[in-house]
C-alpha cells in the first residue's frame, strides 16, 4: 500500500523512494547494485526492512523513475 495513514512516515513508499532517489542523485556511478544501494540506505538514512526497500523500488520503476541495466544494477531513467 502506498499511502497508509497508520504507519509510521519512514515506512512510507513515498519516503523511501523520494530516500532513494537522492542516494542514487548523489553517487557517483550511473548505477548502482541494489544491495548496495540498501546497504547504503540503512546506513545513511534509517534501518528498514528489505521488503519495504523493495517495495519502494517496484514503485519507482512503475512509475518509471528508476531502470534496471544489463546486470542488473539501478539507474535513474533520463
Amino acid at each position: 500500500m502506498i499511502i497508509n495513514s497508520v504507519t509510521e512516515p519512514k515506512k512510507s513508499l513515498y519516503v523511501i523512494g523520494a530516500n532513494i532517489i537522492d542516494i542514487i542523485n548523489n553517487s557517483k556511478c550511473d548505477s548502482i547494485d541494489p544491495i548496495d544501494l540498501y546497504n547504503i540506505y540503512i546506513v545513511r538514512i534509517n534501518n528498514i526492512s528489505i521488503t519495504y526497500f523493495y517495495l519502494s523500488l517496484d514503485w519507482l520503476y512503475m512509475i518509471e523513475l528508476i531502470d534496471v541495466d544489463h546486470v542488473g544494477n539501478i539507474k535513474l531513467c533520463n
